[in-house]
């Protein structure tokens, strides 16, 4: 699924296609994998989402949402969750053009805080998942792919253009 509808998406394993959903909403079934699956979902007024959804051995999910142009899907490793992917992913397409600065920030805002709120559910599920040995390098890299994501959000909304008036 996308937001808004009316996408075109690619999903590709290991360099070769793998479905195509034309438009979104739609549904595509794919057998289990430690392979990443990559995303490229297109539409016109909207930036290209492109990424990754169950990339292998990644600490967290961050939820299915867009952040700066690309899929934040990352899987639980610890869960042991690698071997296959979200039942659904829903992907949020950032505009390629605002109408002013206050529906921009407005936007991005909302990324910011979606992203926060659910690093926030992942280090919860690490602390009470984890083995004691793995915590603090799990949390770490949580951390860090929390700030990895806040630095994409704030690098988009300072890059996004604004209509002329």
């Amino acid at each position: 699924m996308t937001d808004p509808e009316g996408a075109a998406c690619i999903f590709r394993r290991d360099g070769a296609v793998i479905g195509i959903v034309n438009p979104t909403p739609g549904g595509l079934s794919v057998t289990k994998s430690h392979l990443a699956i990559e995303v490229d979902c297109r539409k016109d007024g909207f930036l290209d989402a492109v990424g990754a959804v169950g990339r292998q051995f990644q600490p967290m999910t961050f939820g299915n949402i867009i952040l700066g142009g690309l899929i934040g899907v990352f899987v639980d490793a610890a869960s042991g969750a690698t071997a296959q992917y979200d039942a659904s992913v829903s992907i949020r397409l950032t505009p390629a053009e605002f109408e002013d600065a206050l529906s921009r920030d407005k936007f991005f805002d909302l990324q910011r805080d979606t992203l926060i709120d659910q690093a926030k559910l992942v280090k919860g599920r690490i602390t009470a998942t984890c083995q004691p040995a793995d915590c603090e390098a799990q949390l770490g890299l949580a951390g860090n792919e929390e700030l990895r994501g806040l630095e994409r959000i704030e690098t988009m909304r300072k890059s996004a253009r604004l209509k002329s008036p």
